[in-house]
Formats: C-alpha cells, sequence, structure tokens
C-alpha cells in the first residue's frame, strides 16, 4: 500500500503516486515556464492578436479558467514563444503571485490557443497516464495550494520555480477512475457556472434599466411626462436636478461591538464586475469600514477604483447586523435613491469616472475623495418613482443572493468530496452525480 503524503492515509491498491513530472506530455515544451519578462511585458501588448494568460484568468479552485480581461501579443511576437503556447486541456500556474492559482484551459473557447505570460508555468499532460481535469482538481485542492505556498522561495515576492512544481506528489487511480472523479466534481462546478451565468443576466438587467429609468429617463409613462430645463439640461418634470450626496450617505456613522469578532471583508473579496462578495472573514475587534444589508462598498483606491470593485451587502443574517470591512472602502447607503439604486448609480461610468477624476496623494496610493460626491449631478426622481424602481429589481436582488447562497453551499459540498476522492477514501463507485436544483 501508498500512502498519501497529503492526506495522511493509504491509497487504495489500484492507485500509484507519481509527480507532476512523471506525468507531463513527452514533448520539449510540455513543461515549461513562460517568456523571460522582457519579451512579454506591456510595451508588446496590442488590441488584438494572441491572448496572454495573467494572473487575472486564474483563480484558487473557484474556476477552471476566467476567459476575460486578457492582454495580447501580435503573432509574429507570439510565434517567438512556440513552447509557452497552450490549448484546451491545457494545465497553467502562477508562480509569482498569487502562488496556488491554477487554471484549466476549456475545450469552449474564447481563443483556440493562448500564450502564457512570464508569471505562469504550464503542463500538458500526458494524456496515457493522467486526465487533465482529474488533475485540476488535485492541483488546485485547498491542501496542495497550501503545500505549494510553503514550498515557494524568495522572501519579498515568493515563487514557485518549474523544479518544484515537477516534484509535487499526485495520486492517481486507473485512468476510467480519475475521469470518474472529474465528472463529479466537474457536476458541481457545472452548476455553480450556470447559478452564476443565471446572476450575471439578473444584475445586467437591473443595470440596464436603472440606465433607462434615470439616464435616458425611459420610464413607464415616460411619454406623458414633459421635459423641462434644469442646471443638467432637459430633464422630466418633477425631477430635481440636485449631486449625487443629496440623495445617498456617504460614509455614514454606524456602531460595531469591538469586544467581539465580526464579519470582515477584506478588498480581495470585492468583484470588479459584479456586486457579489467574495471570501468573508471573522476578525477581532471593529476597524475599518462599518456597513449593514443594502449598503454599496465602493472601492476608493487605485487601481481597485479603476478596475470597477465594487460590492452590495446582503449577506448579513438579519437588518441590525453590522459587518467591518477595508479602510479603502467607502460606504454608501440609501437616502432619498433606494438601497438597490445606490448600488445601480455606483455602476454608472460616469460616476466611477468622477471619482478617479478627484484622486490625490502619492503615485500608486491615489485615493477618490468622498467631497467628489458633492459635486456629481444627477436628476433625483420623485419618491413614488424611487420606490416603483425598487419594487422591479427588489427581487433581482434577493434571487441574485439567492443564488449566490446555493453556489457557497454547492462549493462547500464539492471542497469536502474533493480530498475524499483524491485520496481514494470514498468509493466513486457507490457515488451519484449531483442533480441540479
Amino acid at each position: 500500500m501508498v500512502r498519501h503524503p497529503l492526506y495522511a492515509c493509504e491509497l487504495p491498491k489500484a492507485w500509484t503516486l507519481r509527480s507532476v513530472d512523471d506525468v507531463k506530455g513527452k514533448k520539449k515544451g510540455d513543461c515549461c515556464a513562460g517568456p523571460f519578462g522582457s519579451n512579454i511585458s506591456k510595451k508588446y501588448f496590442v488590441e488584438e492578436g494572441v491572448p496572454v494568460i495573467r494572473g487575472n484568468n486564474l483563480t484558487k479552485g473557484v474556476k477552471r479558467f476566467v476567459p476575460e480581461g486578457f492582454a495580447f501579443v501580435t503573432e509574429d511576437r507570439a510565434t517567438k514563444y512556440q513552447s509557452q503556447h497552450v490549448r484546451a486541456g491545457d494545465l497553467v500556474f502562477t508562480c509569482w503571485g498569487t502562488l496556488g492559482q491554477v487554471g484549466l484551459i476549456p475545450e469552449d473557447g474564447p481563443y483556440p490557443e493562448y500564450i502564457i505570460s512570464n508569471k505562469q508555468l504550464k503542463l500538458r499532460v500526458d494524456v496515457e497516464k493522467a486526465d487533465a481535469e482529474f488533475l485540476y482538481y488535485q492541483l488546485s485542492s485547498p491542501p496542495m495550494v497550501e503545500l505549494i505556498q510553503r514550498l515557494a522561495v524568495g522572501s519579498a515576492v515568493p515563487g514557485i520555480n518549474l523544479g518544484i512544481l515537477k516534484s509535487l506528489s499526485l495520486a492517481l487511480p486507473p485512468l476510467p477512475t480519475q475521469r470518474r472523479i472529474a465528472s463529479i466534481l466537474s457536476a458541481y462546478d457545472d452548476m455553480i457556472e450556470n447559478n452564476t451565468k443565471r446572476i450575471e443576466i439578473l444584475e445586467e438587467m437591473a443595470r440596464s434599466l436603472y440606465r433607462e429609468w434615470f439616464v435616458h429617463f425611459r420610464f413607464p409613462g415616460h411619454e406623458k411626462v414633459k421635459l423641462v430645463d434644469s442646471e443638467l439640461g432637459k430633464i422630466p418634470e418633477g425631477w430635481e436636478a440636485t449631486n449625487a450626496s443629496a440623495v445617498i450617505q456617504i460614509r455614514p456613522r454606524t456602531k460595531v461591538m469591538k469586544d467581539r469578532e465580526n464579519y470582515f471583508v477584506p478588498m480581495t473579496s470585492l468583484a470588479t464586475g459584479s456586486m457579489l462578495i467574495g471570501t468573508i472573514e471573522m476578525k477581532a475587534g471593529n476597524s475599518g469600514s462599518k456597513f449593514k444589508n443594502g449598503d454599496t462598498l465602493f472601492a476608493r483606491i487605485t487601481p481597485c477604483l479603476e478596475n470597477g470593485k465594487t460590492a452590495y451587502v446582503q449577506f448579513l443574517p438579519s437588518e441590525e447586523d453590522v459587518a467591518c470591512g477595508s479602510t479603502e472602502f467607502i460606504v454608501l447607503r440609501e437616502a432619498h435613491f433606494s438601497r438597490e439604486m445606490v448600488y445601480l448609480l455606483s455602476r454608472l461610468d460616469t460616476f466611477r469616472q468622477h471619482a478617479i477624476n478627484s484622486m490625490s496623494g502619492a503615485s500608486g496610493r491615489q485615493r477618490a475623495k468622498e467631497e467628489a460626491f458633492d459635486s456629481y449631478q444627477l436628476a433625483s426622481p420623485p419618491k413614488q418613482m424611487v420606490d416603483k424602481f425598487s419594487d422591479h429589481v427588489c427581487p433581482m436582488f434577493t434571487l441574485i443572493e439567492t443564488l449566490n447562497q446555493k453556489n457557497r453551499a454547492l462549493r462547500q459540498t464539492r471542497d469536502l468530496l474533493l480530498p475524499k476522492l483524491i485520496s481514494g477514501e470514498l468509493d466513486v463507485g457507490a457515488l451519484d452525480l449531483p442533480e441540479a436544483s
């Protein structure tokens, strides 16, 4: 019997223990590091061409691949680094920066081929020895991520090299078992992905509705409402030309108990294109920003502000609960505008750009000023219109959180199953694929 080094258990009889080096493809370049930094740096980026995989395209086991936010290099430049090209079925690892990030290049695009950056490592698997999807789950498992982080070299910017990657031990059952395990785990990921797509659609619907009503003034019955002159130009009769700080609360005073652990949201938990909040921590004390359900968290520091980091809070157990977070959040709260409107306003490009224009401070640590919201002008609708809009979008926000909670539960179940399946503790023959809920 072979003992698993990570899970401290005996592997089933038919399983073997192999290194990454043992399962890499037979061709030169099937396991390699990215091009030297200066050969594929920002100065070579172009508008379109061969996409470059960077850290933002990889996660720590959250998604197999993030197919957006690519930089590009010309085909001529990419041709110089054929070994660093990756395609469907290849594994990519972050070797400098956020260690533990792993990606599996998907079959369904969006591009047929990519090139890894200088901060990635590539692994093309020998398909006669291992299933790439099975290896993805094993190499992105929390125990493996912890091991990779422990093996990191360097102090200022820890990293891993090709030798460290090749030395990692893998538990390998027969190929049919590998594929069965991968299919069980991927079924959970597929349900998570379906819920995520529904969340994206719901949020885009809410944003579009906000723009229609409050930017383009195409609200229900707008044909019967006369447009009148204002300092903003033509606005619907009965609406008021005002500024953002008159209709929303900016960093409202909120008390949090100090002598206990409280929910804490770090900046890393905010998404750039979604209201969802990622990892929620528990921390002693009450330092940082304070917020409640219905508040919007608006990143004020560079580059988080420019990247669009913004979130809508609805994870707290009750309306009375209060959480803490990064000091770099500006908390926005409902006043005349409803809580949903506050979040949707904060997602407008014009609103974000106005905040960016107010930034000051040392290079690399610039922050937006709260006073900027005093000069952001907008048209404020009557309270009746505010209530009518909230009736439309509140169910969307509620469903988004419901789907988000389902995803958390699915991830938790998957993460509990993952080590038991990978170590052979659970018999895959006795397990059924999960059913969509």
